[in-house]
């Protein structure tokens, strides 16, 4: 199996590598900067509930990157400002060494040129949402992977499917283009939903039932324009009015209703895209 290493401990490299050890790969080393997140991850990668696979080998911590030149392959989980930085450290630190680890980034919006310094390298983007509180079932995430060549292809293929999930060959610029629109159905939908609690509660949560439909109901036709409903496709003015006058103290929601609102209002039902 091959020995895969991390470098970050936030909330992608500690769902991918309890994901990765899980499915038998042992994980030599986390490599962070921030020794605290670094070892709680550590602490939790060799606890024996998480590796069902028995894998012998520990895993440890170290904030120094040539410590992980023994590794097959080193999956960089850390934010996209220092991608570009790191890999040109793993350029320097892995110098005159003969067989040099697989080096991988996770992001979305990051070109995978950013680590061609290196000799074998691709992406392995995650097309989720994932925190530390809350466990993922990776069987449900696509994963989205580009690489420098096919032996490269063939081994993040080989990780895949050993973490049960799918995944889709793209080009940095396609992956861009799914990290833009990952940001509007997650993270523009999250905040929308952060500002319908502060209306509802202490009844936010009946609304639960609600947007899980409302997403489902999204992606079963050609766009979820045809299933657009509410007062600002109907034209109701009156119930318009209503809401508003309830935001007129609230004004960050208010704002965001009108602009929706009338981008709604103007929308044309799209059909066979």
């Amino acid at each position: 199996m091959y020995r895969i290493s991390f470098c970050g401990s936030g909330n992608v490299a500690y769902r991918l590598s309890m994901a990765i050890k899980a499915a038998g790969f042992p994980v030599p080393y986390i490599c962070g900067r921030n020794s605290e997140s670094s070892e709680k991850l550590v602490h939790i990668l060799n606890k024996t509930d998480n590796n069902p696979h028995h894998i012998t080998e520990s895993t440890k911590y170290t904030n120094e990157i040539k410590m992980l030149a023994d590794s097959d392959i080193v999956i960089m989980a850390v934010s996209d400002d220092a991608i570009e930085v790191l890999a040109d450290n793993f350029v320097k630190a892995f110098t005159g060494i003969v067989k040099k680890p697989i080096l991988l980034h996770t992001s979305g919006a990051s070109s995978l040129n950013l680590l061609s310094g290196n000799d074998s390298y691709g992406v392995i983007y995650p097309l989720m949402t994932l925190s530390k509180i809350k466990p993922v079932d990776f069987r449900q995430i696509p994963f989205f992977i580009e690489f420098s060549d096919d032996d490269v292809k063939n081994i993040l293929t080989e990780i895949i499917f050993s973490l049960g999930a799918e995944y889709r060959i793209t080009d940095s610029q396609e992956r861009l283009k799914i990290h833009l629109a990952a940001v509007y159905v997650s993270n523009f939908v999250n905040y929308l939903t952060g500002l319908a609690f502060d209306i509802a509660k202490p009844n936010h949560m009946f609304l639960m039932p609600l947007a899980i439909e409302t997403v489902r109901k999204a992606f079963l036709y050609e766009h979820p324009s045809i299933v657009q409903t509410g007062p600002a496709k109907r034209g109701d003015k009156k119930t318009i009015e209503k809401h508003l006058s309830l935001l007129s103290t609230m004004n960050e929601h208010k704002e965001m209703y009108e602009v929706i609102s009338k981008l709604i209002a103007g929308q044309k039902t799209k059909k066979n895209i």
